[in-house]
């Protein structure tokens, strides 16, 4: 039967947590888009935004935990002695992360146009609930505990919608889904409670738990699906701002949809005791990949129209065309956010080169571009096209020859 394969279980309940943490998302970003102004909404999506780019941070902790752990594993070593060492590397990242927000801060009131500018003072706790919260998803991750890691997205999507819809009939306005974010995160970093195992906390691999191509490599997707959204409301209109902010929440629910496919494969990588083990992993997954992708672009081609109207209103549906675009770029985005897992997994560094030096220059790229909505979707379309494109050529090569060797054991 095919549930019984570990692959297709962890992936369906990988999903379950990645889907029902963003529907909890979306409708509360949904609901917002429907009780504020598009004004409102774009403020408050630009908020949640720069929240998200601080989760940013999870993201990259998880990535470093779970390559531990899996490593850990696959040498017979006790996964829960790897806590303690796991919980105090991700709270010196996350108070480190705290401090720099607050100059940083500054700027963002700057960039963003608030007329509230205080509520950027939620990044300052944002940042160590977002490390502590990455070393629990990485930890279960990298354990292959897909159960309690589905619980503990669902604990933020859940707790955010929940939150966002009291908050906004309190008339909390544009600070109430920036404000249920942070409740959120908070609430998904505290699950689940590891009991104490005896053991010296050692690394499987010794070296630091986040190093740069873990950063380059977690943080690359997680940027640009949000740090489009800052560049909008910089460059476009309020009401053009909004607009996108609608659009990139529908676009990327073809990301969120593929993201589990990349999270079960990767601590596989990183235990698999052989090339070719590697390898028929990545081949196996980038096939579903290819298929869900066209599948999703090719409902969009159909049903983008109406499907905006459903889920933001009706004033959203003049954009199905930038909808449809904007997710071909996604698409070039889930290649990227497969071939860095795969990479990160197997220790090889050749990756990093393109995130490094592409991302920043894509960025601004983007922080330049004309201010209308028919000029920044292609943008941002064609960075994550070609983002992806300078991946396949630095990846797949390497990955398809073998790639790097390294001891351990395969699922």
């Amino acid at each position: 039967m095919i549930l019984r394969s570990p692959l297709v279980r962890h992936n369906i309940l990988y999903l379950i947590g990645i889907g029902g943490s963003g529907a909890g998302v979306l409708v509360a970003q949904s609901y917002g888009a429907h009780h504020l102004s598009q004004a409102a909404n774009g403020e408050s999506t630009a908020v949640v935004a720069v929240l998200n780019l601080l989760y940013t941070t999870s993201y990259v902790v998880a990535a470093g935990c779970a390559r531990e752990v899996a490593a850990a594993l696959a040498i017979g070593m006790d996964a829960g002695a790897q806590w303690p060492l796991l919980r105090r590397s991700s709270w010196r990242i996350g108070l480190a992360l705290g401090a720099a927000m607050v100059p940083v801060d500054l700027l963002l009131a700057l960039l963003l146009h608030l007329p509230n500018p205080w509520i950027l003072g939620l990044t300052i706790i944002a940042g160590p609930i977002a490390a502590f919260g990455g070393s629990q998803r990485g930890y279960l991750q990298g354990a292959r505990e897909f159960g309690p890691l589905a619980v503990n997205f669902l604990l933020y999507g859940l707790t955010m919608l929940f939150l966002a819809v009291v908050l906004l009939h309190l008339g909390f306005g544009a600070t109430a889904v920036p404000l249920s974010s942070v409740a959120g995160a908070l609430g998904s970093a505290l699950y689940p409670r590891h009991p104490r195992v005896a053991g010296s906390g050692r690394r499987a691999h010794p070296g630091p738990l986040v190093d740069g191509t873990v950063v380059a490599g977690a943080a690359t997707a997680p940027i640009f699906n949000n740090i489009d959204v800052v560049a909008a409301r910089h460059v476009l209109t309020p009401n053009g701002a909004g607009l996108y902010a609608g659009l990139s929440v529908m676009g990327k629910i073809l990301f969120f949809g593929t993201s589990s496919l990349s999270a079960v494969m990767y601590p596989r990588i990183a235990a698999a005791g052989s090339r070719q083990a590697r390898r028929r992993l990545l081949m196996q997954t980038g096939a579903v990949l290819i298929v869900i992708d066209a599948l999703v672009v090719g409902g969009y081609t159909l049903l983008s129209r109406p499907l905006l109207g459903i889920v933001l209103g009706h004033r959203y549906e003049s954009d199905a065309t930038l909808l449809l675009l904007f997710s071909v770029g996604v698409v070039g985005l889930t290649i990227v956010n497969l071939l860095v897992y795969y990479s990160m997994g197997a220790r090889d560094r050749s990756f990093a080169i393109a995130p490094a030096i592409g991302v920043p220059v894509l960025i601004g790229w983007l922080f330049t571009s004309p201010p209308a909505l028919s000029a920044f979707v292609p943008r941002i379309a064609a960075a994550l096209l070609i983002l992806g494109a300078l991946e396949m050529v630095l990846v797949l090569p390497r990955a398809l020859r073998g790639g790097s060797a390294r001891a351990g054991q395969s699922d």
